[in-house]
């Protein structure tokens, strides 16, 4: 198939969807399929600029201009997302060739819209590989009102997607119940988790982590979030947490990533003299696995009201690369169904920070054979379940399917 992927990010940016993207466009071009990439020409944290054009690893990339304001102000990101998305549409209203297959994200929004135009101007098909479900996410996160004119601009946007899209890509079965709820044909649905964006897997000892000595982590107990720090991801417990244990000098918050909610963090350890939070930028994928591996303890949070519409994917490279889990979020999720499986992970609500300092407490007392072995019992449930191969041959299977 002639295959063309519509995505804000793509490599060499380091945020998950660019990775996950990446891992499929190369997969499907190994797999003998054409597949070009049509891009931004800036990443999704930095300023960097990339090139307009390259071939890598026989995917041909385009990326387009765009504005490239800060990203603290919503504003500002709104006329990021519009200028990229009219750029994406004159590209692909231009494209030459014939197209079989267009994939299109729900990040951002316009740019399956987009995909739909291009599907019909190129008689191909679409699929919608379902992110998060908007405006239903952005109204839970407070970003815009239930019954603002955004929300049903959003809705009808959604809706003519998701009616409109020859196949969808669910990631749980949350959102897949939502999705049919809005109009999606579910014969031509796949629900399938993202997977690990590496698998390389640290083997040296946890005093001899490279990233652990060079961040002088010393013997303290680390509890790391890692990744992207989006509206999406409240950290008022984790952080309320931190203070309280702001006098137990065996234990270290690391916050790694970045994105709208890094100011916060910054803010919070600021405000109130905390010595017990570190702050590190992205790390590049080459080395993902051993920054992961320096932590005693990798956090995943989900917002109360926002199962269904996100999916921290947090867990799953957490999880393969042996690392126990320390769940912050609603009772009832994606996260907490995969956490029924392996045992020894701590999962608490939003608003209970108390409650977390103490587990977090009790947890820095185990002992390191103790830590491993629930590490171990993630990884292996993860190696069953969550890897590359095992998620890209259900996702590559059902794009070369025929529709119902």
């Amino acid at each position: 198939m002639r295959i063309v992927i519509l995505t804000q990010v793509y490599y060499p940016d380091t945020v998950s969807v660019s990775q996950h993207l990446s891992d499929l466009s190369e997969r499907l071009s190994n797999e003998g399929h054409q597949v070009c990439v049509i891009t931004s020409k800036y990443g999704y944290d930095t300023q960097e600029e990339y090139s307009a054009y390259e071939i890598r690893k026989n995917v041909k990339i385009i990326r387009v201009n765009q504005t490239n304001f800060d990203k603290t102000s919503f504003i500002l990101r709104a006329v990021n997302f519009l200028t990229f998305n009219l750029s994406l549409l004159i590209k692909s209203l231009t494209f030459r060739g014939k197209v079989d297959l267009v994939i299109g994200t729900t990040s951002p929004p316009f740019s399956s819209l987009v995909g739909i135009i291009m599907t019909r101007l190129k008689k191909a098909e679409f699929c919608y590989w379902v992110m998060d479900l908007q405006p239903e996410l952005a109204i839970e996160s407070g970003l815009i009102k239930k019954d603002s004119l955004a929300a049903k601009f959003f809705t009808i946007l959604g809706n003519f997607v998701i009616t409109r899209s020859s196949k969808i890509i669910s990631l749980d079965r949350f959102m897949t119940t939502y999705l049919i709820a809005r109009g999606a044909n579910s014969s031509n649905m796949i629900e399938v988790p993202p997977w690990p964006v590496s698998e390389d897997f640290y083997t040296g000892s946890r005093k001899d982590n490279p990233f652990r000595i060079e961040n002088k982590f010393g013997s303290k107990t680390v509890v790391m979030f890692s990744g992207n720090h989006a509206f999406v991801h409240s950290l008022d417990t984790l952080l309320e947490s931190s203070k309280a244990l702001s006098n137990n000098e065996d234990i270290l918050f690391a916050f790694v990533g970045g994105g709208v909610r890094k100011k916060d963090v910054t803010i919070f350890k600021d405000e109130n003299k905390l010595s017990n939070i570190i702050q590190l930028p992205f790390q590049p994928r080459s080395t993902f696995h051993i920054s992961i591996a320096s932590s005693d303890i990798q956090v995943v949070v989900m917002g109360d009201s926002q199962v269904g519409y996100t999916h921290p994917n947090k867990i799953y490279g957490a999880m393969f690369l042996g690392k126990p889990i320390l769940y912050i979020g609603p009772p009832e999720s994606h996260v907490s169904d995969i956490l029924k499986n392996s045992e020894g992970n701590i999962e608490v609500k939003h608003g209970e920070p108390e409650e977390l300092a103490s587990a977090i407490t009790n947890f820095s007392k185990l002992d390191e054979k103790e830590i491993k072995s629930i590490g171990q019992n993630n990884r292996e449930y993860a190696e069953k379940n969550f890897t590359a191969k095992i998620i890209l041959d259900k996702i590559i299977d059902f794009l070369e399917s025929p529709l119902n």
